[in-house]
């Protein structure tokens, strides 16, 4: 009886592991189901996104290309500007040597003049001086004729 009992508690047991094992087997179904239809999903949302990738990967390089191009355009522009700003340099250098020798031309004359209007000045003095002394010397000379002229006099002095 023992058997019987331990037969039909090994039967009872077989049963409900196969019950929880169907159980469990249905749940892996639903999940494996649900995960077939996110990869097919994945899937197609993955082409798309290559294909999308591929495009932007060629407009990328078009544009690269574009750019390239273009810079390449640019380069005979910046090696012009480079020459247009060395002649500005060159010119702002002449002008400054140009600057610096009318300056100095200008200096040099204001020197001159100054040394001049000196000269003038020293000069127009001593005309004045002599035209002064020329003067005293002819108002003597006629009250000199107009007085009868003597010998000259002895200055006595008190020694």
């Amino acid at each position: 009886m023992i058997i019987q009992i331990s037969v039909a508690c090994i039967a009872v047991a077989f049963i409900v592991l196969v019950v929880f094992l169907a159980a469990t087997l249905q749940s892996v179904r639903a999940s494996l189901k649900q995960v077939n239809e996110t990869l097919a999903h994945v899937d197609m949302k993955l082409d798309t996104i290559t294909a999308e990738t591929v495009k932007l990967m060629q407009r990328t390089e078009h544009i690269a290309g574009d750019v390239e191009g273009k810079l390449k355009s640019l380069d005979a522009l910046f090696l012009s500007v480079g020459q247009v700003g060395e002649s500005v340099h060159q010119i702002t250098t002449s002008v400054k040597q140009v600057s610096a020798t009318v300056s100095n031309s200008v200096r040099a004359a204001g020197e001159k003049a100054s040394r001049e209007r000196n000269r003038t000045s020293e000069m127009l003095e001593w005309a004045s001086l002599g035209l002064h002394l020329w003067r005293k010397w002819q108002s003597r000379k006629q009250s000199g004729a107009a007085r009868p002229k003597q010998p000259y006099e002895r200055i006595e002095s008190d020694v």
